[in-house]
């Protein structure tokens, strides 16, 4: 046998075995011959192919098929591969079930009695299909109504503890909270009402408001190239008086730094006068140069200058020693008295 041939075979047992290991892990084993059934869903909550099918517990199969028919509703067509060996009844019903909150779903087969002989559905036969919620997949569809009650007794057990709490003790934070929730609902449903009347009331406003803003967005549909005209225009224009504006105010900015230059050349001769001025008069000459360096001269005037201001007080208090009166003794009253005022 040659190598080609050997490498053929190997091919086609390599590709054989991954088509087995494929089916085997969706849950069709190929090497055994199983049974199939169809079933007829209106949905199947994602249910997958290799969803597993059991009877009272037992894993006795898998979903082989799911598809969905081109018929009006839509249907889900299911097609069930169950082991060689069991045998179910004619009236058995696949029903899907939740296997927890997560989304897992399964298929039980359940039936009220087994088959032996002509009842018993052959292979490719249409069972009858169910859907089970999540609370009965996981307590029993028997046992659901049960459940209910469990849970009704429950809740009525704790809004009576609830009420009982409230009515014993209605300053509780609780009490003051659902007065307050009470308040604030009335509170709402008076909003709202208010809010009713003034909608009612304001309604003709409203559409005639309504109606001139359509009016006045049509007309700027109907006018956009008018518009986008004059917007351009108006750019134009406003670069235009930008550039102007901006020529005249650097022309008025050179004739300032001119006038500004001017005025320091100006300050800056004055300056120099100013600096002769001083230098004359430190170096003594001239009235005022002469009074800041003689000091014998300051001395002087400050002396003249204190005695004039003695004798202007002198004359402002005793003005009636430089009238000429017809004689010195009452100059010498003049005195007693101010003397005697002075002493008081």
């Amino acid at each position: 046998m040659s190598n080609e041939v050997k490498v053929g075979i190997l091919a086609v047992a390599a590709i054989a075995l991954s088509i087995w290991g494929y089916k085997f892990i969706r849950g069709n084993n190929m090497l055994l011959k199983s049974n199939t059934y169809k079933v007829y869903y209106p949905k199947v909550d994602r249910m997958q192919v290799g969803t597993q099918a059991f009877i009272n517990g037992v894993e006795v199969g898998s979903v082989a098929g799911v598809g969905l028919l081109d018929d009006v509703d839509r249907t889900v067509e299911v097609i069930l591969d169950l082991d060689p060996g069991i045998r179910i009844p004619k009236n058995t019903t696949a029903v899907i079930v939740s296997t927890g909150f997560m989304g897992g779903k399964a298929i039980m087969l359940e039936y009220p009695r087994p088959c032996s002989g002509d009842d018993c559905a052959q292979s490719g036969d249409v069972l009858e299909g169910e859907i089970r919620g999540l609370l009965g997949s996981m307590v029993g569809e028997d046992n659901v109504e049960e459940y209910v009650g469990i849970l009704k007794e429950g809740l009525q057990e704790v809004i009576d503890s609830l009420n009982a709490a409230l009515i014993k003790d209605p300053d509780s934070p609780l009490a003051k909270s659902m007065k307050d929730l009470e308040s604030t609902l009335a509170n709402l449903n008076s909003a709202t009402g208010q809010l009713d009347g003034i909608l009612r009331s304001s309604s003709g406003s409203i559409n005639g408001t309504l109606a001139n803003l359509n009016d006045i967005t049509g007309n700027l549909s109907r006018n956009n190239e008018k518009i986008n005209s004059i917007l351009s225009n108006a750019d134009s224009l406003s670069a235009q008086l930008l550039a102007a504006d901006l020529e005249k105010t650097l022309e008025e900015a050179n004739s300032a730094i001119a006038s500004l230059k001017a005025t320091l050349q100006s300050a800056d001769v004055a300056l120099g006068g100013v600096s002769d001025v001083v230098g004359k008069i430190n170096q003594g000459e001239g009235s005022l140069g002469k009074l800041i360096t003689d000091e014998k001269l300051y001395r002087n005037i400050n002396e003249l200058s204190r005695r004039a201001d003695s004798l202007i007080t002198d004359f402002q208090e005793r003005p009636y020693r430089y009238v000429p009166f017809k004689g010195r003794n009452k100059v010498r009253k003049y005195d007693r008295r101010d003397e005697a005022l002075d002493g008081q």
